[in-house]
């Protein structure tokens, strides 16, 4: 949908910025008529194929951009005779929507303020725009999918096993597992006294050496990571190209966690954020993923499951193409459309 996007775009910079109609002639070239008539101009041509190629370069010429305009014509006027239509509420939820999935993707709730500034940044368009443009991708999304169902089958969308798996054959060195740990630690924030917390860590570490306490048992007395001390401190996995959480606990952390076996308790580990004693349970070296094998320890999902998913959605998207074309080719047979200049 960027094409529409962009033309819609278009459209809006022509309202607001268009001459007053005495200052300049307009030069009709198309009148195109499905429930009424419009006259596209010169002058609309020139601005459409203007930001097309500021767009997509200056491969593009006017005969393309002149034709998506009248398929845009004939679409707006079809979705407004078969009452293809939202509401301002309609409106409301669709923009709702999208930004939450932009706040599942930044990980953070936005201000009114920060949506703005992401819309503005990324789109370059306000908020109430942004609204309009999805509100049309909507509509014509929906309006093409109830028009042309056939194209929208199972059968049609649906890869099938032969597909999946000459799929995984051409593309099976790009599902690689990372190297990755299932850890454990004990933890002891710095504080404000950075050495009584390596003190203490040491001595907990040593106990444990000597086989005074279990690794299990020195959780509960001694770690200051309440979220872990329930599970025997368990914290889950750790990949080997986590860079988020290298981040914030500091590469000999990283260094020292990946150099231990599993089964194997560490000593004393410094991160940024304090000291650890860990203890690796599981440790995996890098690999090639089968085609049912999970595509990461902690997901359910498997690399068919991926594969399957992704040429579904190629699929849906060839599809959708296809039914757009198909009911473009229609209207215009329905339609009058006039070229008035040679």
């Amino acid at each position: 949908m960027k094409r529409a996007f962009v033309l819609v775009l278009a459209l809006f910079l022509a309202v607001v910025f268009a001459l007053p109609a005495f200052s300049a002639i307009s030069t009709p070239i198309v009148r195109v008529n499905l429930t009424k008539t419009r006259v596209i101009t010169q002058e609309e041509l020139d601005e459409h194929l203007a930001t097309y190629r500021a767009e997509y370069g200056d491969n593009l010429d006017s005969a393309t951009v002149l034709d998506a305009m009248i398929s845009d014509e004939l679409l707006a006027q079809a979705m407004e005779r078969d009452g293809f239509v939202l509401t301002d509420e309609q409106k409301d939820e669709l923009l709702a929507s999208q930004r939450a999935n932009i706040e599942a993707q930044v990980g953070q709730t936005l201000t009114d303020e920060q949506f703005e500034y992401v819309i503005s940044t990324n789109l370059g368009v306000d908020v109430d725009y942004y609204k309009e443009y999805l509100a049309q991708q909507y509509l014509v999304q929906n309006y093409v999918m109830s028009k042309k169902p056939e194209f929208f089958t199972d059968e049609a969308i649906a890869p099938s096993t032969a597909a999946v798996e000459d799929f995984y054959k051409k593309n099976k060195s790009t599902f690689i597992s990372p190297e990755n740990v299932k850890l454990s630690h004990i933890y002891f924030t710095f504080g404000e006294d950075k050495d009584a917390a390596l003190k203490e860590a040491t001595e907990v570490s040593e106990m444990i050496k000597a086989g005074k306490i279990t690794f299990e048992k020195a959780v509960t007395q001694y770690s200051d990571d309440a979220d872990s001390i329930n599970s025997a401190g368990e914290i889950g996995w750790l990949s080997i190209n986590d860079s988020d959480t290298m981040s914030y606990m500091g590469e000999n952390f990283f260094n020292k966690v990946f150099a231990l076996d599993a089964g194997d308790v560490s000593g004393v580990i410094e991160s940024l954020a304090g000291y650890h004693i860990v203890k690796v349970s599981v440790h995996n070296d890098a690999k090639i993923l089968g085609i049912d094998d999970k595509t990461s320890p902690t997901e359910t999902t498997t690399v068919r499951d991926y594969i399957t998913s992704y040429l579904a959605n190629q699929n849906a998207n060839s599809q959708y193409q296809s039914a757009y074309m198909s009911l473009i080719d229609g209207l215009k047979s329905e339609a009058s459309i006039k070229y008035l200049t040679k």
